[in-house]
């Protein structure tokens, strides 16, 4: 949007303000970013300065030091309309000289910029007669008539105390027969008398000086004066200066200003100027021919006929500013409508127009069509809006490194889930690496740096992560190299492969614990041929007639012999595939079957069995070797962490019938579970057994096959006293269940 200048934002016109302000009877200077850029020649004759020396000089070094706060303080109040009196300060002449002036500012554009336009006034004279005044009375009054601009005191009931000779010249009444009299009595009474009566009897008031124009009629020959009063010790006194002839080149000026409208309606962009009660007052061509409107359908038209309702509070508001601060609005969206009904975008600036007493009296503006690139930009939105939805739609986790800072710049939502954030923006200016374990780092970022950035990732990689919670994951990774914003960056996509990875873990131990199997079966048929063997032996030796005591060890050797055929044929049973049959069976009998396969490592490991079956417990359908397989895990379990806290503990084993269901508890003495882990237990691969000593496997594998009998298997724990592991059995009668296994 362009800025518009106080009258005309045009290179031609300024030209011929230059020249027009250049020959005016006061000091007139433009101040840009606090330094000259402009001074006319009566501004030059009065300090003596060079334009070439004045130009690009901070303003304040030629105001007395003492004076400069002052001085700033009123040029911001005047511009903000807080005081619109001119003030007076020192300048320091180029030759050393202190002179006064007094000054008036307003806001401008100079050359399409903001800029200030002061105007002053030397005042030195006045200001020294006004302090010989004070120190003698009678000099005082002779150079009082000595100066030719009217001078006149008055008394605090506004009655002339003194009358100079110019007073005397101009109104044609001497001195003597004006002292004592009011206003009314020297003068008819005429709107220009009663505005200076009232201004004077304010700078009585106030105490503060006061100049403004007022209009009288003398002898018939009309006058503009322009008046200054100040307050003195008795009254005021008063300064009056014909400026009749400067109004009227400022009239002349202003008309010169009016041919120059012709440039206006040349402008390619829309202006227009709106009375305070928003009505269109003058209108450029461009402005008729984006609003579709004739110059006199717009003229007199409120600025809500042409602006989307909606948008009717925010224009206002704009407007409203400007009036309050008297400073311009260099930019902002307009949504107007236009005659047929089609809605169109301007991209407007607004400032105030100001009579000659400052005041604000309306607004111009300045508008540019941009109705094509706001529709270009809201289908760019649009398609942008689309991409992000696909981007951040997908379950495929995606996201955007920068080349350069290796940090994360964009995440979809599923990046951001997979990774344990809350937001997409909690994960932009993250270095992917941080999701890395330390010992993985090297290998990922030399893949990142070779593979992605220099050639694209060419195929997927399975890489480790940590995610924020914690949780480690695994990912299938690949990407290529983008352009994003103007650099180059990696786009890379991955899934989740954490599930997949787990599976195929629990297929190789499974395959591993099969193969085991097989081995220990195998062994065990070994065992077995040298077993027979020995008690053969012992049988044929106990036969023949021995001493009493080698009868007994015989004796013991039969008997422990059969008591490892028993354990390695119980072994073979459970070590040997079986098709999966649910029949009758009795728990207590599966359970007493696991107590003898350990029964060794109970008594070597000092573990003791307590058992309290329920000699009455009705049968249940269970797989007997899946039953044996979930039992024998859950008592290896209690035999570790008992163990592994204090190498030995108590095991009690409880059946009983509850309601419907054959409930079996394994309460052991060991050290307990957090309540943090307590919920995880029959997670697969949680353990929180040293490395190499368990799986993870065990208590999943019970909990999948009491789910598949239809019951249920749960843990409560009390830390640091121990754990019970229930299982509870359905009650049915005889059925052939196809097992999931």
């Amino acid at each position: 949007m362009k800025s518009m200048s106080s009258t005309i934002d045009q290179t031609s016109e300024e030209r011929v303000l230059e020249i027009l302000v250049d020959q005016a009877p006061v000091g007139v200077c433009i101040i840009q970013d606090g330094r000259f850029c402009y001074a006319n020649y009566y501004f030059l004759a009065t300090t003596e300065y060079t334009l070439d020396e004045l130009m690009d000089k901070d303003s304040f070094e030629i105001v007395v030091p003492a004076d400069r706060e002052m001085v700033r303080e009123n040029t911001i109040r005047m511009l903000k309309s807080e005081v619109l009196s001119p003030y007076q300060f020192r300048v320091i002449c180029r030759d050393g000289r202190t002179i006064w002036v007094m000054a008036t500012v307003r806001s401008i554009q100079y050359h399409g910029r903001q800029a200030v336009l002061g105007n002053y006034m030397e005042i030195t004279g006045r200001k020294q007669l006004e302090d010989e005044v004070k120190e003698n009375e009678a000099r005082y009054r002779e150079l009082a008539d000595s100066i030719t601009d009217v001078f006149f005191a008055m008394d605090e009931d506004l009655r002339y105390t003194y009358w100079n000779k110019a007073s005397e010249l101009l109104t044609g009444i001497r001195a003597e027969d004006a002292m004592g009299k009011s206003l009314l009595e020297i003068f008819p009474d005429s709107p220009g008398l009663r505005k200076a009566e009232k201004i004077y009897r304010a700078v009585l008031r106030t105490r503060k000086p006061r100049t403004f124009t007022s209009d009288f009629d003398i002898h018939g020959k009309h006058y503009i004066f322009e008046i200054s009063a100040y307050p003195s010790r008795v009254g005021i006194s008063v300064f009056v200066r014909d400026i009749t002839e400067r109004k009227r080149e400022g009239e002349a000026l202003r008309r010169s200003e009016e041919r120059y409208r012709t440039i206006l309606e040349e402008m390619e962009d829309a202006y227009f100027e709106v009375d305070l009660g928003g009505h269109f007052t003058f209108i450029n061509n461009s402005t008729c021919r984006d609003l579709g409107y004739s110059r006199e359908e717009l003229m007199g038209m409120s600025y809500k006929i042409v602006t989307v309702p909606e948008h009717i509070e925010s224009v206002f508001q704009v407007f409203n500013d400007v009036y309050e601060t008297g400073l311009s609005n260099k930019g902002f969206p307009w949504r107007t409508v236009r005659k047929d009904g089609s809605h169109g975008f301007a991209e407007t600036s607004v400032s105030p127009i100001l009579d000659d007493d400052g005041e604000i009296v309306g607004f111009r503006g300045v508008g540019r069509d941009i109705t094509e690139r706001k529709r270009i930009e809201e289908a760019l939105q649009q398609s942008e809006e689309k991409y992000r939805v696909l981007f951040d739609s997908t379950v495929i986790g995606t996201v955007v490194i920068d080349s350069e800072t290796m940090k994360l710049v964009m995440a979809n939502q599923a990046a951001v889930a997979m990774l344990g954030f809350s937001s997409a923006k909690e994960v932009v200016g993250v270095n992917p690496l941080e999701f890395v374990p330390p010992e993985d780092r090297d290998r990922v970022l030399g893949l990142i740096q070779k593979e992605f950035f220099e050639q694209g990732l060419q195929r997927a990689h399975e890489l480790r992560m940590i995610a924020k919670d914690g949780r480690e994951i695994w990912i299938s990774a690949n990407g290529a190299k983008i352009m994003h914003e103007g650099r180059l960056m990696g786009l890379a996509c991955f899934t989740d492969i954490t599930d997949k990875k787990q599976q195929n873990e629990r297929l190789l131990m499974t395959d591993r614990l099969a193969s085991l199997g097989e081995l220990a079966s195998g062994a065990a048929h070994e065992i077995n041929n040298p077993l027979t063997s020995i008690i053969g032996f012992s049988e044929l030796l106990m036969e023949k007639e021995v001493p009493d005591d080698i009868r007994e060890q015989l004796k013991l050797i039969n008997s422990e012999a059969r008591r490892a055929v028993i354990v390695t044929n119980n072994f073979l049973s459970f070590a040997r595939k079986h098709s999966s049959t649910k029949e009758l069976n009795q728990i207590n009998d599966i359970i007493e079957d696991v107590l003898e396969l350990r029964a060794h490592e109970h008594k070597v490991n000092h573990i003791d069995v307590t058992k309290h079956f329920d000699t009455n417990l009705p049968e249940v359908m269970v797989d007997y070797f899946q039953m044996q397989q979930v039992f024998m895990n859950i008592i290896i379990n209690a035999e570790y962490f008992m163990v592994e806290t204090h190498n030995a503990g108590t095991l009690l084993i409880t059946t009983e019938k509850a309601n419907s269901t054959v409930r079996i508890s394994f309460a052991d003495d060991g050290p307990g579970i957090t309540a943090e882990n307590i919920g995880r237990i029959f997670d697969p691969f949680f353990t929180t057994k040293e490395a190499g000593s368990g799986t993870g496997l065990g208590l999943s594998i019970c909990h999948g096959i009491v789910n598949e009998h239809g019951g249920q298997i749960y843990a409560t724990s009390q830390l640091g006293k121990g754990t019970s592991i229930v299982v509870e059995l359905p009650i049915k009668k005889r059925a052939h269940v196809k097992s999931l296994v």
